[in-house]
């Protein structure tokens, strides 16, 4: 019987241990005259952290609805194309800013390591995007000359948006971590790595496409650092 026992603990146990992360080291650096250390990520431009070790103790996410309030268009934009998107209504940016909501949502529903919560605690991590900053390359579809049905062909994608994050602990509020990522805007980051199969459109089916893809992407990115943030071993000088 003892040995029955083993043999069927033992594949419980190699199970087990095939289903967690495999644990891998986080260099994380001092930045000087600040309290803050940043993380050296190729996953997201900047991320900037408070305390590293925090992550290890969410298992869950408050996701609160991304802000466009402080959206700025870069100075280096085309006029003609920056007051076309200064144009933009409310309801427009908010349809963008929903996208960003939708993939967050989704990404961490299915990613596991951290459960959409509706309540506060100590385990559970608060996040808040906003985007800060964007680069458009072309008009928005209403001006682009097409329409809904129409597509004109434009290689260089809607441009580029900057987002940032805000990680706070939930029940505290204290800060974790402030993330900024500077994201190009095409939907030809869908065909993975066969540029020429696309060819991006101004209608608004293209720019809806560009603009989920890029996000999905970006919380993928995210997602996968926050995962590897919780199980690794931190190495430097924070």
């Amino acid at each position: 019987m003892m040995r029955l026992a083993l043999l069927l603990l033992c594949p419980m146990l190699l199970a087990g241990c095939a289903s967690q992360p495999a644990s891998k080291e986080v260099t994380v650096k001092a930045i000087e005259g600040s309290t803050h250390s940043y993380i050296e990520s190729k996953k997201i431009d900047r991320f900037l952290v408070n305390k590293p070790e925090a992550f290890k103790q969410f298992d869950k996410v408050i996701l609160f609805a991304t802000q466009f309030d402080k959206l700025k268009i870069a100075p280096e934009t085309d006029k003609k194309i920056a007051n076309d998107w200064n144009e933009s209504t409310w309801n427009e940016m908010d349809q963008i800013c929903q996208q960003l909501d939708d993939f967050a949502k989704k990404t961490f529903s299915e990613g596991g390591e951290f459960v959409p919560a509706t309540r506060g605690g100590d385990d559970v991590l608060a996040i808040q995007f906003s985007l800060i900053s964007f680069m458009p390359y072309s008009n928005r579809y209403k001006n682009s000359g097409t329409g809904t049905v129409g597509a004109q062909t434009n290689f260089s994608g809607i441009g580029q948006v900057t987002v940032r994050g805000i990680l706070a602990n939930a029940k505290t509020g204290e800060l974790v971590a402030v993330i900024e990522d500077t994201l190009e805007v095409n939907a030809r980051t869908s065909t993975s790595g066969n540029l020429a199969a696309v060819q991006d459109g101004n209608n608004k089916a293209a720019q809806s496409l560009a603009w989920r893809t890029t996000f999905r992407l970006f919380l993928d990115n995210l997602h996968a650092e926050l995962s590897t943030l919780k199980h690794a071993s931190l190495a430097g000088n924070p």
